[in-house]
């Protein structure tokens, strides 16, 4: 029966090591038997299996980390969505407002102009209130 083996350049690939590192285990032919490898990298496939259980581990950890971002997005583009549906809402107030509040102050300026043609009409009806009790008195003196 022949014994399994990988080429010395495999063999070191597998192993992680140097090509004359792994020439040591080497048969006269030049082939490293897998008998060999599995013993010289036993260690390592264990050291390999518990960095995997804790990669795993980390990978659960960033997982549920992922999720929860995830999560905190979505809330945060609703949460920016109702505020930029607030902000467009409360513009069109504030718009709204202006409109009513330069009105409000057209309305003003035409009630004080009309105050102030009221005032001078009342003053004209004054004068002409006086003038007219002039010719009275200058009628009666006149006669």
């Amino acid at each position: 029966m022949v014994e399994a083996s990988l080429s010395l350049e495999a063999a070191a690939r597998v192993m992680g090591v140097s090509e004359s590192e792994a020439r040591r285990l080497a048969r006269p032919d030049g082939r490293i038997p897998l008998e060999a490898i599995c013993g010289r990298t036993g260690t390592t496939m264990l050291e390999l299996a518990r960095e995997l259980a804790d990669t795993r581990e980390k990978v659960g950890c960033l997982s549920a980390q992922l999720k929860e971002v995830r999560a905190t997005n979505l809330r945060l583009q609703k949460e920016i969505k109702e505020s930029v549906e607030e902000r467009r809402w409360l513009t069109e107030e504030v718009l709204e407002l202006r409109a009513a509040s330069e009105e409000r102050l057209m309305l003003m300026e035409r009630i004080e102009h009309l105050a102030g043609i009221e005032q001078t009409l009342e003053e004209a009806q004054l004068e002409l209130a006086r003038l007219q009790q002039r010719r009275l008195v200058a009628r009666i003196f006149n006669r």
